[in-house]
Formats: structure tokens, sequence, C-alpha cells
């Protein structure tokens, strides 16, 4: 079991859990999706993972275990060691978390030199290999622009092949295609789906959007006020749901010609 999740509450300072009784497992090669409002504390949960709460923010409850070790026993400096080489995340806008007046490519090697890969040369095959991967087309001009060069899918593009260039074990996706116009979130969820294929890499995606959950994920867990309300297999969330909330977000599934399922 690549991870478990037993019970995990998540508070902020010494107020009560705003999340709580969130409970899921997740094998080698496969893929979660956390669908809700917004609100709901799906990014919360993934943060929590990742140890990288916001101020204040700490798990007062459960346990998250990771390849079967607890990872609330580990030092700082062991989440940072596992931070980007077996757990890595892309964020909802990858350009917002880059330096707009650095070029991608000196982001991208100091990136690859925090987590160990010093030699230039090997980090700059690296670089290319894994902008390749994601399809950006010329990775060399790409490496020498700045982030407000980029449009956004392709900025997206960036942030998948920098998460990937250790190629983690587990990847978190905060919103990645929810800023982006619907023929490049196709395109996003395509290469993120290649990318599970290629290295067997566990996803876990947070979306509000009923649809990439369904197109992409073998389990999907609904939230609802920071509590998990419906969680299983797609298929049997999806055909058939036991909570009317549930109902109620694919419900708002739009069709062709403008009607919703």
């Amino acid at each position: 079991m690549l991870l478990e999740v037993k019970d995990l509450g998540i508070a902020y300072g010494k107020a009560e859990p705003v999340v709580r009784h969130v409970s899921f497992q997740l094998e080698q090669g496969e893929i979660l999706a956390i669908v809700g409002e917004s609100g709901s504390g799906k990014t919360t949960v993934i943060r929590a993972i990742q140890h990288v709460l916001p101020g204040g923010g700490h798990i007062a409850e459960g346990q998250l275990l990771f390849e079967g070790k607890d990872t609330q026993k580990e030092s700082a400096e062991m989440h940072r060691m596992l931070d980007g080489k077996e757990v890595s995340m892309i964020f909802q806008d990858s350009g917002a978390m880059m330096n707009p007046i650095r070029p991608i490519g000196q982001q991208f090697r100091d990136y690859l030199s925090l987590h160990g890969l010093t030699d230039e040369k090997e980090a700059h095959e690296r670089m290319i290999d894994m902008l390749h991967m994601v399809r950006l087309p010329d990775p060399e001009q790409i490496l020498k622009s700045y982030t407000f060069e980029l449009s956004g899918g392709m900025r997206q593009r960036v942030g998948i092949a920098m998460a990937m260039a250790f190629h983690p074990k587990l990847l978190l996706a905060d919103e990645p295609t929810s800023a982006l116009d619907v023929t490049t979130q196709a395109a996003i969820v395509k290469e993120m789906m290649e990318v599970r294929n290629r290295m067997n890499t566990s996803i876990i995606i947070v979306t509000h959007n009923m649809g990439v959950a369904a197109y992409m994920a073998d389990r999907i867990m609904v939230m609802r006020q920071g509590r998990m309300v419906e969680y299983g297999k797609a298929e049997d969330v999806i055909y058939y749901p036991k909570e009317d909330y549930t109902r109620m977000l694919l419900s708002a599934v739009p069709r062709l010609g403008g009607e919703t399922a």
C-alpha cells in the first residue's frame, strides 16, 4: 500500500478541526479524485499529505502512512527530502509558484540541485527530457523564457515537468486544469494519464469537475464542509451514488446542447 489516510483531522491554531474523519487508501499506480465545492476541504487534505499546510495548520487527529511509515513522526528535514522526490505537487496555476523575473531554466535547475542533481550536463538533459515528455515545443527556448511569456497551458506543462523530474511515487494535483480553456484542460488531463501509465505514478487530483474525475479516477472521494460524504470505486460513485450531495454534483455535469446530465 503506497498511502493510507486514517481518520484524518486537520485544524488551524487551537480551534476545532475544520476537516475530520477522512480515510482512504491509495495503491501504486492508482488515481484518486477528491471532488466537492469550494471550501469543502479538498486542498487542505492534499496539503496535509505533503505537510505543507499554511500557517497554523496542523494534523490534529488520525494518521498518514506513506509506504507504511507514519509521516507525522518524521522530522521537517525528512519531509523536505520526501517532497519533490517521493511526493510532488502540481498547483492550480504553476506560473504563480514561479519567480516572474527569472528564466524557467534557472528555476528548474535550482529545483533539481536542491534535490541532489547538481551535475549541470545531466540536469540540462533531465530538463529537456521532461519538457519533451509533456510535449512542449522547442524545450531549449522554453528554458530561456519567463513565465509571462508562456500561455496558461504551457505553464501547467512546465509545472508537470518539474513535478515529475524525479519520477515521484505520488503526484498531488490541486485543480490543475481549472484556470485553463476546455481544449487545454483536455490536453493536460491526457498528459497526466500518460504520466501515470508510463511511470506507474499514483495521482490524487483535487477537482470540482465531476467530468474530469469520471475520466481519470479509479476511485472518487466526495467532500462537503470538511467531511468525507462518499468514497468508493469511480463507477460505483458515478452510477450508484449513495448521497444526495453526490447526485447533485453529478447533475451539474454539462452535456452537449447546454443541458445538464
